[in-house]
């Protein structure tokens, strides 16, 4: 199994009203999450104390698309993921306990005590966990670095060419731009070589 904790860096900054405003999108973000990969989510997405979300999954798929989509949406966050067995108690990942989540704690804990270092993702493999996982989370891990690397424009308009699987001029209807400032933006990225590799990982997970 495959835990993930995640901390919005910049909501304890945030006054009452932007809190709840902030609060109410990312339950609406889970909502989605959890409608688009419920046969990979092990537990319902789970908000705890308005800034940390806790997901229990068996694929990369659902952990990259909350990567991604926070990203999009301006808000930076740190990220311990693991691997290991799991309790399910309830119905929500916060409600559910074991080695993975130890482990994805202990990373998360890590990156916080870094006092020279800025790094926002860090992972613990458990030493009984299968190599699926462990690449799962490696896979996990390099996505995040490709999507750090990118405008909010750029995340924007990679996130419909991947997740939604919308062409240029689609893209370029949905953002109110041309065709050609579509092409130029996502050439400058990564995108047309991560809806390659985002096809082959499912390929190879599912044999």
């Amino acid at each position: 199994m495959i835990a993930a904790i995640l901390d919005i860096v910049e909501s304890k900054d945030l006054d009452s009203d932007s809190r709840k405003e902030m609060d109410d999108e990312l339950r609406n973000l889970l909502t989605t999450l959890y409608d688009r990969f419920e046969k990979y989510c092990s537990s319902r997405p789970a908000l705890t104390q308005g800034d940390s979300i806790e997901l229990l999954v068996t694929s990369w798929q659902p952990v990259v698309f909350l990567f991604h989509r926070l990203l999009m949406d301006g808000l930076q966050f740190r990220v311990g993921l693991g691997t290991g067995g799991i309790t399910l108690q309830k119905d929500q990942a916060d409600e559910s306990d074991g080695p993975a989540f130890w482990n994805a704690r202990m990373a998360l804990d890590e990156i916080k005590e870094m006092r020279y270092m800025t790094r926002s993702a860090d992972f613990r493999i458990d030493e009984n966990s299968s190599k699926i996982e462990a690449n799962m989370v490696i896979t996990s891990i390099l996505f995040l670095t490709s999507f750090l690397g990118q405008s909010t424009t750029q995340l924007q308009q990679c996130y419909y060419y991947l997740w939604d699987q919308k062409n240029l001029s689609e893209i370029s209807e949905i953002v109110k731009t041309s065709k050609a400032n579509v092409s130029k933006t996502l050439s400058k990225t990564p995108c047309y070589i991560l809806k390659n590799t985002m096809a082959f990982l499912e390929d190879l997970y599912q044999q």
